[in-house]
């Protein structure tokens, strides 16, 4: 075979795989810059979604360390209507963060804010209990906005309200029990309704 002929097939399958190794590190690295890009952006929504969240929570703990509450026993009072819309926002902010991490870990302040009931028989009781679980969620959200690769553990405050709750509704659930037991006790062994056969 002609040597200029061996010379540029030689050439050509070179030029050839150059084009498919060029083609290829371009495909590679607008893959990775398209993942980049789709990351960033979904920190970028997480980070505004962050950041809108705790500006809810910080108006709610405002709120909440400023109402003035009565002093006798809880009736639905404005307060609670205001907290509850407040932390509703907040909510709906949080649940745009993408990830697991960071929605599993404020789920349970948040659960329990939403319960702010179990804190007491009384107003003040319940302002406090909810104004603990919005301070989790703070920091926790500034860590998130900061960056920080760990999220705090919950405080002891959240730990304690969990054991009360857990507490006051397992004695709610016996409570009702008990009623129910009673109720069956009591009633007439002669009675049927009246629609009965």
């Amino acid at each position: 075979m002609n040597p200029d002929i061996v010379t540029a097939l030689v050439g050509f399958g070179g030029a050839v795989v150059g084009a498919a190794a060029s083609t290829g590190t371009a495909w590679v690295t607008l893959r990775r810059q398209s993942q980049d890009a789709k990351e960033a952006r979904r920190y970028e929504i997480g980070r505004l979604a962050a950041e809108e969240a705790l500006s809810e929570l910080m108006q709610l703990q405002q709120f909440l360390e400023t109402v003035v509450v009565p002093s006798e026993t809880p009736t639905d009072d404005p307060w609670e209507r205001e907290a509850l819309d407040r932390l509703r926002r907040a909510s709906l902010s949080m649940a745009r963060i993408p990830g697991k991490a960071l929605p599993d870990r404020i789920q349970v302040p948040l659960d329990l804010a939403k319960a702010y009931r179990y804190g007491g028989p009384r107003h003040a009781l319940r302002v406090r209990w909810m104004r603990f679980m919005v301070e989790d969620m703070i920091t926790v959200l500034l860590e998130y906005v900061r960056q920080e690769d760990d999220m705090p553990p919950l405080s002891s405050q959240v730990q304690e309200s969990q054991r009360t709750y857990a507490r006051r509704r397992e004695e709610e659930r016996r409570r009702y029990e008990r009623l129910e037991r009673e109720a069956f006790e009591d009633r007439d062994p002669d009675f049927t309704p009246d629609d009965a056969p």
